[in-house]
């Protein structure tokens, strides 16, 4: 147990990452409900909080009322690895008010839940579901001034409890319990596509500070894993900006195209057609940079570790000769991406070897992990970038474009492009019979750079290089931007 900056006492919840979003943990001696749809893994939770906190000096007490048997309970928590057998039936007491309840007669049943915590002394109590003993109660006067006696009892013990029930939304607002408890944390499953999406909120917790919004989970044979939205600070984090370059090591680009390279510290967007070189700029802007000792990582959605090798390879890089402790390459499916839970562990990676660069590519995979919500790609990309430039990491997103050939350049949705300090384009263009591809500026902040649309040429020999100033290779082009902000 510990003190919060709030001077709150806490208890710890044993899941992962759910403290911070809590402000440091549950707050001691308050009462929590802890509602969800069917199937969102509430009693997983509270159960993983039980078994955490309990010990032969702080028991806890886990009541189940007609929601599920006890017995089919007690079978599936033994699936998951915080479940201790040693705890069960002596720092973990199972009761069961069911026969009660089954009488039709929840004010005797919440009677008896008195006479066991008093008798117990438990530090956490557990009611699955609190809800049967309201809707089962002979009125709703009888059942409020129940309540109100339980949770006068709960309050003047040194006892957290986890009031578990099925709410729907609307109900939360009006149900006896949510006026009484001091905080309520919120379930939800959803079908998104072919998958779950699983979240948990804080609706409320009074004298505490939390993390609001939406937050992604995970429920494994661990038990639950909580994602925290990834945010920007809540105060703003001053960094000094940077007049340092970071070259990229491509034929003509630091010299010709931004004299010395990319400002040290910010985000550039490499957008253009399928297969148009993107990956091939990117992987020489962080591979050159571990030749120059510093230190990157390469995020990728498409191409695994091999296969980002073998293409290094074909450009004369030997990567698994090259410094280990200073390359990552970081490969993440984007079928079942997560975008919360995959910034966790981008977060470690980059911290873990004291990154100066870093690629993603693709951002279009992002987004497509982040559809449950139409605003959260922007709020993730705008967080990301904040967190590099706070780090003076230098960093490249690659971006898709369709349409080949069109006579439409319609950069990424959502206002992504306006989050990039720079704006790197490179396109197919048909210049008298032949298709070559085009490279030009876009955008480039505090920083002068070429205006010229300049031939780029790739070539397993010589590696990707600015080639001559090319004529009307975008002649009857028109620019859009999709999303703007």
């Amino acid at each position: 147990m510990y003190r919060s900056k709030s001077m709150i006492e806490r208890i710890p919840s044993f899941v992962p990452d759910l403290d911070e979003i809590l402000g440091g943990g549950l707050p001691a001696h308050s009462t929590i409900l802890l509602s969800g749809v069917p199937g969102s893994g509430k009693t997983i939770l509270a159960s993983q909080i039980a078994y955490g906190n309990a010990n032969p000096e702080n028991k806890a007490l886990f009541v189940s009322t007609v929601s599920e048997p006890q017995a089919r309970n007690l079978q599936f928590i033994q699936g998951f690895s915080f479940f201790d057998l040693q705890k069960a039936g002596s720092s973990v007491i199972y009761e069961d008010l069911g026969p009660q309840l089954l009488e039709g007669n929840g004010v005797a049943a919440l009677a008896q839940l008195e006479e066991l915590v008093l008798q117990i002394n438990p530090a956490v109590v557990v009611v699955d579901s609190y809800r049967a003993l309201r809707e089962l109660s002979n009125s709703a006067q009888e059942s409020r001034r129940s309540l109100y006696r339980l949770v006068a009892i709960l309050t003047a013990l040194p006892c957290t409890t986890i009031l578990v029930g099925e709410y729907q939304p609307a109900e939360i607002t009006t149900a006896i319990e949510a006026t009484i408890v001091d905080g309520i944390l919120v379930m939800d499953n959803r079908l998104m596509g072919l998958r779950d999406y699983r979240t948990l909120r804080v609706y409320k917790l009074r004298g505490s500070h939390y993390i609001s919004g939406l937050h992604s989970l995970r429920i494994t044979s661990d038990g639950i894993t909580v994602f925290p939205r990834f945010t920007t600070p809540a105060e703003t984090q001053s960094y000094a900006v940077s007049r340092e370059r970071a070259k990229t090591g491509i034929a003509g680009f630091d010299s010709e195209i931004l004299p010395g390279g990319i400002l040290r510290g910010t985000t550039s967007l490499v957008v253009g057609d399928p297969g148009v070189g993107k990956t091939v700029t990117a992987l020489h802007f962080l591979l050159n940079g571990i030749r120059q000792g510093e230190a990157g990582a390469y995020i990728s959605f498409q191409e695994n570790p091999s296969q980002l090798a073998r293409i290094a390879e074909n450009f004369g890089f030997d990567v698994p000769a090259m410094d280990q402790s200073k390359l990552a390459m970081f490969y993440t499916s984007p079928v079942e991406l997560n975008i919360d839970e995959h910034a966790r562990k981008m977060v470690a990676l980059l911290e873990k070897i004291n990154a100066r660069r870093v690629v993603i590519d693709s951002i279009n995979d992002l987004e497509a992990g982040a559809r449950q919500d139409s605003d959260r790609f922007f709020n993730f990309v705008y967080s990301l970038v904040q967190w590099f430039k706070q780090r003076n990491i230098t960093a490249i997103l690659t971006a898709e474009m369709g349409e080949l050939f069109s006579n439409q350049l319609t950069l990424t949705g959502r206002g992504v492009s306006h989050i990039a300090d720079n704006i790197f384009l490179l396109r197919y263009t048909e210049i008298g019979g032949e298709v070559r591809k085009a490279f030009v500026v876009l955008s480039a902040r505090g920083s002068e750079h070429s205006k010229q649309v300049r031939e780029y040429l790739i070539s397993e020999k010589e590696g990707p290089r600015i080639g001559p100033p090319l004529s009307h290779a975008f002649s009857g082009f028109t620019s859009t931007i999709r999303g703007k902000k």
